[in-house]
């Protein structure tokens, strides 16, 4: 019996058993730990979609001017003609033609202006599902120009509208923190003016006209405040930081030939059949390198000829008290001198048709010639320059009248008998966020000196 009772003994108290008891507690005790993080988990897990699980918004697009404005949903190839206020969804795509300004009204209650030539697709549209804690956009822009109005986040805790164009993303927050609810725009830049997805970016412009927005790319990130620019190039690098201005004629130095422009010519029905001669001519401008296009014609002709080039704009002006339109203007040759018999014919012309405010089409030019004629030029129509010097012009148009709604087009061009006429860097500007020097005055061209562009 002592034997046996002792036997027992030893075997409860064996390292072994010991060893197994303090193995089975620490795996309850696991199994307890682990029960508790999955109950923890799905907290957090079950409160994290609470907050962050989305919804998807509509919006409403409708035709502002033109009538090009074209929708095509997702997953769909076709595209629909805008003509009444429609609904726009995820994932759906906005083109408008030239001409043709279309308005989009977020669900709530900001703005997508989208201008002419330009695509745009609706990335995202979103706010909470459960809780309010934020709204957010994200739009696409495949080519041309959108301007955004942002909302204020409101009751949301936080607003965010992303936009994702090329080398470039552009965000601007409005939150209790971050107050910057503002508008901003992003212009996208392509090697043509209606050019699709499969053509190269040349440059992405993002300017802020209110508020403040962050640009990021390859190169870094630089924050934009209101009336603030800058110019992304295709690989991602960062240009200066400039006023907002908008430049409507592309390809104006010629780096990429005629790009843009198609020659012009016009005999004027006097029975003449010798056109003139549009080329490209490497040229130095006040001490720099530059490409001009030059027009000529041989001093042999007696008969009327006009040879130039022609760019079609179709951009609508958002601010009507800024327009400036400037050149370096060459001129060598002219006849007949002056501006002919009906003060017409001038070796060199700059030519800008518009439509006003009533939509009805209008056309300002000024010209420019070496050689008086026997009578004075009407004032206003023409400048006398010196003869073989570069002269770089500037014309304040902001009170060109009828004030103007939507440039159509430039003309560039010599007139006359003969002729030999250069041009480059022109450019035609408008100011994104207004112009606090507005003037009263008429339009006028600059001083011969050259002044900055």
């Amino acid at each position: 019996m002592v034997g046996t009772g002792t036997g027992v003994s030893g075997v409860h108290n064996s390292p072994l058993i010991r060893r197994q008891v303090r193995l089975a507690w620490a795996l309850l005790l696991a199994g307890f730990v682990v029960f508790l993080s999955l109950v923890g988990a799905a907290v957090l897990g079950a409160r994290w979609y609470l907050a962050n699980a989305t919804t998807s918004e509509p919006a409403t697009l409708q035709v502002v001017s033109g009538s090009g404005l074209l929708l095509r949903p997702k997953g769909q190839d076709e595209w629909r003609l805008v003509t009444d206020v429609v609904t726009v969804e995820e994932g759906d795509t906005i083109a408008a033609g030239q001409g043709t300004v279309g308005w989009l009204t977020l669900f709530d209650g900001g703005t997508v202006e989208i201008s002419e030539e330009t695509e745009v697709t609706i990335h995202r549209m979103r706010t909470s599902r459960f809780w309010s804690t934020r709204k957010e956009f994200v739009l696409v822009p495949v080519r041309g120009t959108i301007y955004v109005g942002m909302a204020p986040h409101g009751d949301v805790a936080e607003s965010t509208l992303r936009v994702t164009a090329g080398p470039a993303e552009v965000v601007m927050v409005d939150s209790p923190r971050t107050p910057d609810a503002g508008s901003f725009l992003v212009e996208v830049q392509r090697s043509s003016r209606n050019g699709g997805a499969d053509e190269p970016i040349l440059a992405v412009r993002v300017g802020v006209l209110r508020g403040h927005a962050t640009v990021t790319s390859e190169a870094g990130t630089r924050s934009l405040a209101a009336n603030e620019q800058t110019i992304v190039s295709a690989g991602g690098a960062f240009g200066p930081v400039t006023a907002a201005v908008r430049e409507m004629i592309r390809n104006g130095q010629f780096t990429r030939g005629l790009a843009e422009w198609v020659e012009y010519q016009d005999q004027g029905g006097d029975g003449g059949s010798e056109f003139g001669i549009v080329q490209r001519v490497p040229v130095e401008v006040f001490g720099e390198r530059h490409v001009a296009v030059e027009f000529s014609r041989d001093s042999g002709n007696t008969d009327h000829c006009e040879t130039g080039i022609q760019q079609q704009i179709g951009v609508t002006l958002r601010v009507h008290s800024s327009l400036r339109l400037a050149a370096d203007i060459w001129i060598d040759a002219q006849s007949p001198p002056g501006g002919g018999e009906m003060h017409t014919e001038y070796p060199l012309i700059l030519k800008l048709t518009y439509v006003d405010l009533q939509g009805q089409p209008r056309e300002w030019w000024h010209g420019f010639y070496i050689q008086p004629g026997p009578t004075p030029e009407p004032e206003g129509r023409a400048t006398l320059i010196e003869r073989g010097v570069w002269r770089h012009v500037e014309f304040d148009l902001r009170n060109v009248m009828p004030l103007p709604r939507q440039i159509t087009s430039l003309l560039v061009y010599s007139s006359g008998h003969s002729y030999k006429a250069r041009v480059t860097n022109l450019s035609l500007t408008s100011n994104e966020a207004g112009d606090p020097q507005s003037s009263t005055g008429p339009s006028r061209v600059s001083d011969p000196v050259r002044e900055g562009m």
